[in-house]
Formats: C-alpha cells, sequence, structure tokens
C-alpha cells in the first residue's frame, strides 16, 4: 500500500494541547509545508468571517437577491456565505471517511499537477 494522503497524517497526528492563546491560523501558516492541501483549504474556509446573523435569514437565496445596491458586502463574500451555507446544509448528509480521504487525494493531485505546470512555465 501506498503512503498515508494528507488527511490520513493529519488525522493520525497529536493533538494540540488546548490553550486560550491557541491561534489557528498560525497553526495552519505554520505547517503549510507538512499538509500543502488542507492548509490552503483551512486557509479558505477560515478566512470566511463570522456573522452574528443567521446567513438563512440575512442571505436567503429563495427569493431575496443582494446586488451591490443594496449590500456593502462584495459579490465574492456573498458567495462565500452562500457556499458556506449549502456545505452546512449538505453535511447533514453522512459521509464516510473513504469518501473523505478520495477527496482528499483528488485535491492532492490537482495542487501537485497545478504546481508542477508553474514550474515548467
Amino acid at each position: 500500500m501506498g503512503s498515508k494522503s494528507e488527511l490520513e497524517q493529519y488525522l493520525d497526528s497529536p493533538t494540540e494541547p488546548e490553550s486560550d492563546s491557541f491561534d489557528v491560523l498560525r497553526w495552519w501558516n505554520d505547517k503549510k509545508s507538512t499538509y500543502k492541501v488542507l492548509s490552503s483549504m483551512a486557509k479558505d474556509i477560515l478566512a470566511i468571517p463570522v456573522s452574528t446573523v443567521a446567513s438563512e435569514s440575512a442571505f436567503s437565496t429563495s427569493g431575496r437577491v443582494l446586488d451591490q445596491f443594496r449590500s456593502s458586502l462584495t459579490p465574492k463574500f456573498v458567495e462565500a456565505l452562500i457556499c458556506a451555507q449549502d456545505w452546512l446544509r449538505s453535511s447533514l448528509t453522512p459521509i464516510t471517511i473513504e469518501q473523505y480521504l478520495e477527496d482528499a487525494e483528488k485535491y492532492e493531485e490537482e495542487l501537485s499537477g497545478t504546481t508542477t505546470e508553474i514550474m515548467m512555465d
């Protein structure tokens, strides 16, 4: 059997001790050479600002449309909120660890292919 995927390595690694001063963004930044794909995903996900308004009511996609005249939010931010809402809703569907591992391996392959293309240019 081949080497472990990033996700498997991450899941097998020891957890950090609990601390009030723990900075998750700094941790992922420090680990970006070890977990290239996961750290990139973490950066994207953790970059989404927390909203104190329930996204269901504030950003309903079932009738109310946000545009530049009705909101100070950028289209990219609204897209991120809608994606997060979809991800949260889809999390109610059971998924196996095998599916997570397959997805992680696919992302690793895509990222390594992109890196190779950049190096060849």
